[in-house]
């Protein structure tokens, strides 16, 4: 019979740490005061046990000094760059940017259809290896492994580009949008002055 810790179930989201029931309105008021004094050099010496006030709890920690943190049980990187294929150890097929800077987007469009062709033309020979000798299709399928990374880390690369398109693409929306929403306006004030208009001349009529 199974034990009662190997049939414990993992929660999917790890549950809140024990320091959560620190952050009160009370020691929040508290921490600008706390954070002056913590300033101030303190005399203390080694034999006195250090005692850890729960408001230092509240103050967020410093920016890790290496360009990587953990969270999770992952580690994560502080700047959020692409990795270079080569750093993963795969072949790169289109052309370096030069002195670390992006290629023009045209030459990443054209360099895009060249993978495609050439992972086409990968996948119909090995259609051919396959029927003429199977055992040699592991060297075909690698290659086609590397122009599709190759083709994916390209998308990637164009993402800046895709995020700018589209940011200008929804200001040109809302623009449109305020445009016409003007026009509207002005429309109802022509309509509420010429009604102005005519009940002051039925006024002066009458």
């Amino acid at each position: 019979m199974a034990s009662s810790g190997s049939n414990a179930i993992s929660s999917l989201y790890p549950a809140p740490p024990p320091y959560i029931k620190f952050f009160t309105e009370s020691n929040v008021n508290k921490l600008p005061d706390y954070v002056k004094e913590r300033q101030a050099p303190v005399e203390t010496t080694s034999d006195e046990p250090v005692i850890m006030n729960e408001l230092e709890y509240l103050i967020p920690p410093a920016m890790p000094k290496s360009q990587q943190y953990r969270a999770f049980g992952s580690v994560w990187q502080i700047k959020d760059t692409l990795p270079d294929l080569e750093s993963m150890g795969i072949t790169q097929l289109y052309k370096k940017s030069k002195d670390g800077e992006v290629t023009n987007y045209q030459y990443k469009i054209q360099e895009l259809r060249r993978l495609l062709k050439s992972l086409l033309l990968n996948y119909l020979e090995l259609v051919s290896v396959l029927t003429i000798d199977p055992s040699l299709y592991e060297a075909k399928v690698e290659h086609i492994r590397t122009i599709l990374i190759n083709i994916h880390h390209l998308l990637n690369e164009y993402r800046p580009h895709q995020s700018r398109e589209s940011l200008i693409m929804l200001l040109e929306e809302q623009l449109e949008y305020k445009k016409e929403e003007i026009k509207k306006i002005e429309k109802t004030c022509e309509q509420v002055t010429q009604k102005l208009k005519q009940i002051q001349e039925s006024l002066s009529q009458g």
